[in-house]
């Protein structure tokens, strides 16, 4: 019967064709949307449980050199500095309840490092951080060695643990846990390291004209506030002195509503795709009885029953929507990975790239789906089956 099913799609190849790449698009848009739409969702419902900082302060003139969502989302290397006195203006604003510092850095690509492209470097403050630890996968005691890094888990060339970070032979003691933020794709070192590095690369001496010696400089300061207070605490920091305060809250509000109505019209078009192959797929079935029914009647006149006749037709329904599917799974993994790449270049954004398990029922729901749309479109076909006359089949010129 199979070899039977897969000689009548052959015989067809115009009409075959035609079905199987609308199956083949729809389930690529639909099974790439799923995706896109299971890691952005995951990354902000993440980011926004676990941001960390309630604000992040940055001097003004980051609004010139970087978007937030940059910021906060990538790994794209920043040189933004300040006074660490900042830091203690800060702390005495009514409502902060905590602060810790942070120092950026970059490595230089593969000329000196084994990352192969550039990376953000964060130096930390051990003692008073609370943004880093709840991302380590494994526990660490005190402040990190000179020759000690904690990776993001986007961060290559430390595979074997060990990797050279700007001449520097280092050690990667734990690997942080998908975050969805710009951790995922930084080095983090010591505050004291990270400032040694940056101080150490050739070309950066302007740097230190303009805003100071590295020892004595920060690029950020996280502010954790008291609840419900991020909008009057960010307004008074301001009024300190010339300063950005970041509210993630805020940053991932206007995230999330961009993102739904890029999702809102990628899936109107998934959706129309969709529908179209389904009108086609039922189309092409409701037709096919009448239009084989010589070959039908043929069949039945040699001896098929109609059970037989109608195992045909729904066989050639479900053997061209399965492999079509999965076909398109194939395509739409490729489509996904190109609309996430466009989507990071127009903008940063939070993102989590979805386990084995999400892309395993995704899988399979489509698969379900399209077996289902393959059925529902011979139903009707398959009751004309029991209508067709063996004698039909004495009609020579009708028989296909």
């Amino acid at each position: 019967m199979l070899k039977l099913i897969v000689q009548n799609l052959e015989k067809r190849k115009i009409q075959t064709a035609s079905i199987f790449l609308a199956i083949v698009i729809s389930t690529a848009v639909l099974f790439s949307l799923l995706l896109l739409y299971d890691g952005v969702s995951k990354g902000i419902e993440t980011s926004g449980k676990r941001m960390g900082a309630d604000i992040m302060v940055v001097p003004s003139e980051v609004e010139g050199m970087i978007e937030e969502t940059d910021l906060l989302f990538t790994g794209v290397p920043t040189t933004i500095y300040m006074s660490e006195d900042v830091e203690s203006i800060i702390a005495d604003v009514k409502g902060v309840e905590a602060t810790t510092v942070q120092f950026y850095g970059q490595t230089l690509g593969s000329a000196c490092c084994s990352t192969g492209t550039e990376q953000r470097i964060i130096g930390y403050d051990a003692e008073s951080d609370w943004i880093i630890k709840p991302w380590i996968n494994q526990s660490l005691s005190g402040e990190l060695g000179e020759n000690e890094v904690i990776i993001g888990c986007n961060v290559g060339g430390f595979e074997d643990g060990e990797g050279m970070l700007l001449g520097r032979k280092t050690r990667a003691v734990a690997v942080l846990e998908p975050s969805g933020t710009n951790l995922d794709f930084s080095i983090l070192v010591n505050l004291d390291t990270a400032r040694s590095f940056s101080k150490e690369i050739e070309g950066y001496d302007h740097f230190w004209e303009k805003y100071g010696q590295p020892e004595e400089l920060i690029s950020a300061v996280m502010v954790k506030t008291t609840e419900d207070k991020k909008a009057s605490v960010a307004n008074l920091i301001e009024l300190k002195g010339d300063f950005k305060c970041i509210t993630s809250s805020d940053v991932l509000g206007n995230l999330q509503n961009q993102m739904k109505v890029i999702f809102i019209i990628m899936l109107g078009a998934g959706i129309l795709l969709g529908v179209a192959s389904v009108f086609q797929l039922f189309a092409r079935f409701y037709s096919m009885a009448w239009e084989r029914k010589s070959e039908l009647g043929l069949y039945r006149a040699m001896g098929a029953s109609e059970r037989d006749l109608k195992i045909l037709i729904l066989g050639e329904a479900l053997l061209i929507t399965s492999i079509g599917s999965i076909a398109g799974l194939t395509a739409g993994a490729g489509l996904y990975n190109l609309l996430l790449w466009l989507l990071v270049e127009e903008t940063g954004f939070p993102f989590i790239t979805p386990s084995f398990l999400t892309i395993l029922l995704d899988v399979t729901i489509l698969i379900i789906l399209a077996c289902l749309v393959g059925y529902l479109a011979v139903l009707a076909p398959l009751r004309q089956i029991g209508r067709i006359d063996p004698s039909i089949a004495m009609r020579k010129n009708d028989i296909d």
